[in-house]
């Protein structure tokens, strides 16, 4: 597939009716319309909706409750690269030449790109820690077209994964972190003193790297690895690649009888064994409301970086069951939700 039959097949433009027409013969501004682009590493257009997950389902549900309907006063173009990081540079250049009014850029990898393409167009991020990954300097004052939502609180949120999933499986020894090739600073650096201090208790803990193309067959060639080398815990990053093949990982993890701790509990929604994260639902839920500050008039750079601070712990009784394990009932007392 040519690189500009890629960006017209996977950037998709959902204006309906009375937004057609302002879109397709001039391209020009409407007064009464506005035009937000949302950018994904992975995850495919049509489920970046209010009909897709949870996550999107909110955002949209938000800018309705704020008096943003797409179709009506509203035009939402949608870009993904699928996952392929070959093309993260092709949907950025396309974003960016579509001049929309926001920018909703969720990861990182893609953010990156599009802040080297502009200056102007403001630029809503949801992801890992801002300042480390070199968007701002000061999350309450922006320095910039960025502003955003982190859901990653850092090495703090890693520590606690490693411990409930130690809880759950007994004498864990030897843990992988699946992570993207093009996260590897992410590990080298963030992950080190988790490393070191998993080390002082006996539990080694390596990354399990997947290639640039982050495939099916990408996924189980590292779960064979993982397998051989008779790993018995696996942490799932936060990356959105991952999110987005949540259901393949969960059933990759049952198959192998491989316990994993996931970073958000859409992944124990489709089977996987515990989840320790932020609440995507309330950091899209926050990013529509910067959305709509935005298109008031404010700028990025007023609107302070919002880092999360509430997490929710999940547990999959049927799936602790189906690898022979049993949750701890100091887990069970703290957790947000058990599923039956």
């Amino acid at each position: 597939m040519r690189r500009r039959e890629f960006i017209e097949g996977t950037a998709i433009t959902a204006a309906l009716s009375l937004a057609k027409p302002v879109c397709a013969q001039t391209g020009a501004r409407s007064p009464g319309i506005k035009r937000i682009a949302i950018v994904h590493t992975s995850e495919k257009p049509e489920g970046m909706t209010i009909d897709g997950r949870r996550s999107f389902k909110a955002y949209f549900e938000e800018l309705k409750r704020l008096g943003y309907v797409e179709g009506r006063n509203l035009l939402v173009d949608r870009y993904s690269a699928l996952g392929q990081s070959e093309y993260y540079g092709d949907v950025a250049r396309a974003v960016v030449a579509s001049h929309p009014d926001v920018i909703i850029s969720l990861g990182g990898p893609l953010a990156r790109r599009l802040k080297l393409l502009t200056t102007t167009i403001p630029i809503l991020y949801s992801g890992g820690d801002p300042v480390a990954g070199g968007f701002v300097t000061n999350l309450a004052r922006p320095d910039g077209n960025i502003t955003g939502v982190s859901v990653d609180a850092g090495l703090g949120v890693y520590n606690k994964r490693l411990q409930f999933l130690s809880d759950t499986v007994r004498n864990l020894r030897n843990v992988r972190v699946l992570i993207p090739a093009s996260a590897m600073i992410f590990w080298e650096t963030g992950l080190a003193p988790l490393r070191e201090a998993a080390g002082r208790v006996g539990i080694r803990i390596a990354a399990a790297l997947l290639s640039e193309k982050l495939d099916r067959p990408a996924y189980e060639r590292v779960f064979d690895e993982m397998e051989a080398d008779r790993v018995d815990g696996l942490m799932v990053a936060h990356q959105g690649e991952h999110l987005t093949n949540r259901q393949m990982i969960a059933d990759l993890a049952a198959k192998h009888r491989l316990p994993a701790v996931y970073p958000h509990r859409d992944f124990i929604d489709v089977g996987g064994l515990l989840s320790y994260g932020s609440d995507l639902g309330d950091a899209m839920r926050r990013l529509a409301d910067m959305t709509d500050q935005v298109m008031k008039g404010a700028k990025p750079a007023d609107i302070p970086f919002y880092q999360q601070t509430k997490f929710e712990l999940v547990l999959n009784r049927t799936t602790v069951k189906s690898l022979g394990l049993e949750f701890p009932v100091s887990l069970l007392t703290i957790a947000d939700e058990v599923i039956e």
